[in-house]
């Protein structure tokens, strides 16, 4: 039974060294084998895609592979191993398809609005029929009463109606006085509002001002001060190192310009000959001095370890002299 136990154990055993292993092997991948990329570019103005890009990164003798390209199959595309995982060309065909069944869906509705409104105009026919039918017969029924009973009610009707407007006249004057003594004094007392604001605004301008001249004073002070000093050179060749890092390993410009004037294109030649001693193993440049042309293509390789960047961080974050100058500009207290 002992003995049983003992080569569980050990099958156990074995089975997490090789787990162990295969992570240290995957963690040791992913620090120190690099992520290679190219890119490739060629373009000329005057065509219809005046630009057209290729872009492709791959890690692990290509087992992750990524690309783009413009405007031939233009989309993002992700494989791992030999398994597509990501396709923007299929999402944007969902969506396509998504969008026709919308369309679909959006012209039942219009139909189905055109009905009722068929049936509303329908139904508003019939009303005003109506309505003219009930005119009719009461324009009938009044031309049957006699005049002697009109005419009284008319004289009634008169004497009503001067009363009736005398009394509004009053009335309304005195609403007239009573909204301009309300309008007056609404509008002293908004003027009198406007000065509080006016002088409260006053102020917060000036605090606001004192706030920024502090702030001024404060972090020149901490930009003078030696542990500025001290980060600004730590994270100064940490810099340096990663951008040597992700310096391409091969550049290569071809140009083809001209301007359509001789004497523009010779201050292009002019300025790309100043610039040569920087550029001149990487750019190459050709000249028209009788076309209007601009042409070229471009090629980049180069790869980025993920080692480095690792690295950097880790000096950046455990240097003292960066973790107190993040505490001053933070203004934590010391």
């Amino acid at each position: 039974m002992l003995h049983i136990l003992l080569v569980i154990l050990k099958i156990i055993g074995i089975v997490l060294a090789i787990l162990l292993g295969l992570i240290l092997v995957a963690i040791l991948c992913v620090l120190f084998v690099p992520i290679r990329y190219w890119i490739k570019a060629e373009g000329k103005l005057g065509e219809e895609e005046p630009v057209r890009v290729k872009i492709k990164v791959h890690w692990l003798l290509h087992i992750v592979n990524v690309a783009f390209s413009y405007p031939e199959a233009a989309g993002l595309k992700m494989r791992l191993f030999c398994f597509r995982i990501f396709d923007s060309s299929k999402q944007k065909e969902k969506q396509n398809g998504k969008a026709i069944g919308k369309d679909k869906h959006s012209e039942e509705l219009v139909d189905e609005i055109q009905l009722s409104d068929k049936n509303a105009e329908e139904h508003l026919t019939k009303e005003k029929n109506q309505l003219a039918k009930e005119s009719k017969n009461v324009e009938k029924t009044a031309e049957i009463t006699p005049m002697n009973t009109l005419e009284s009610t008319e004289a009634e009707q008169d004497t009503k109606e001067t009363d009736a407007d005398f009394e509004k006249k009053e009335k309304g004057i005195v609403k007239k006085i009573k909204d301009f003594i309300h309008a007056v004094k609404d509008l002293l007392h908004q003027i009198w509002e406007a000065l509080k604001n006016i002088e409260y605004t006053i102020r917060q301008i000036c605090d606001k001002i004192k706030k920024i001249i502090e702030n001024i004073r404060y972090y020149t002070e901490v930009i003078k001060s030696d542990v500025f000093q001290s980060a600004w050179g730590v994270c100064q060749k940490q810099l340096l190192k990663i951008l040597r890092m992700l310096k391409p390993q091969k550049c290569r410009v071809n140009l083809l310009i001209g301007t359509g004037d001789p004497a523009g294109t010779g201050q292009l030649l002019s300025i790309y000959g100043m610039l040569y001693p920087f550029l001149g193993n990487h750019v190459f440049l050709q000249t028209d001095f009788e076309n209007q042309v601009v042409e070229g293509d471009l090629y980049i390789k180069g790869r980025v370890r993920c080692f480095v960047l690792l690295m950097a961080a880790l000096k950046l974050y455990m240097n003292k002299d960066i973790r107190h100058l993040l505490k001053l500009l933070k203004r934590e207290e010391m």
